[in-house]
């Protein structure tokens, strides 16, 4: 029991920190406590390190594919630019 409620409180304290932290609007301190969370998942409830050789090949290819598709969705934020929509002045347009 105590195996499955110590992880389950360090993933509630960090979903603390996270809501805390986006209220302050701190958006970086979801990127320290996620890998955080991941570990504790991965380690603790699914037992990967107990796992055979091949298992801890495909959740390390798993987690490898999910750094590639969480970093080609951030690269949408770093580039897009706030371009200003042009204003029309005259009605007419729309008859």
């Amino acid at each position: 029991m105590i195996r499955v409620l110590l992880p389950w409180l360090a993933l509630m304290v960090l979903l603390a920190f996270e809501i805390g932290a986006a209220l302050l609007h701190m958006g970086t301190a979801a990127a320290v406590a996620a890998p955080v969370m991941i570990a504790i998942v991965a380690g603790m409830f699914m037992q990967i390190g107990r796992e055979t050789p091949l298992s801890r090949v495909f959740a390390i290819a798993g987690l490898f594919w999910l750094g590639i598709l969480v970093g080609l969705g951030s690269v949408d934020f770093i580039v897009r630019k706030d371009v200003p929509t042009p204003q029309t002045t005259s009605s007419s347009q729309f008859r």
